[in-house]
């Protein structure tokens, strides 16, 4: 999509429609889902809480320029006793990545971006927020380090 954004901000032509914008919310949406789900079965097994009740506002600026309407996103917190972890969604349209999730822990705060391309399988890859370096590939097992 940042091809898209490019391309507004020069003025070219862009193929950017309502339906395009109401699709890309929903594959975000069942990207978090799904990811949220690997995450969440792995706290389980490894004894952690989990709670996946929590929602943030989705209104990004593509969706109010096509008139899509907000919409809630998935939150995900775990807690092991000794620390915390809690997963809020950032922004869909991101230059560079195709979404970015904040990670928020007890050792720090990360960033979860998605280095797919659109319509490809999620390549989820998490950067330390306060160091400007090559990202690490993401699993769930990672959490037990970063809380």
């Amino acid at each position: 999509m940042s091809d898209d954004l490019d391309a507004m901000e020069d003025g070219r032509e862009t193929t950017v429609t309502k339906e395009l914008v109401e699709k890309r919310v929903r594959d975000w949406k069942d990207r978090l889902h799904d990811l949220f789900r690997d995450v969440s079965t792995w706290a389980e097994k490894n004894g952690w809480r989990v709670d996946d009740h929590g929602k943030v506002s989705m209104h990004e600026e593509l969706m109010q320029k096509y008139d899509v309407p907000a919409t809630d996103q998935p939150t995900l917190r775990l807690d092991d006793g000794r620390g915390y972890a809690l997963f809020k969604p950032k922004a869909l349209w991101v230059i560079g990545a195709n979404g970015r999730i904040d990670l928020y822990t007890s050792k720090g705060t990360f960033i979860i971006v998605d280095l797919a391309e659109r319509g490809d399988a999620p390549q989820w890859t998490i950067f330390r927020a306060s160091q400007k370096r090559e990202g690490d590939a993401f699993s769930p097992e990672m959490i037990a380090d970063l809380v």
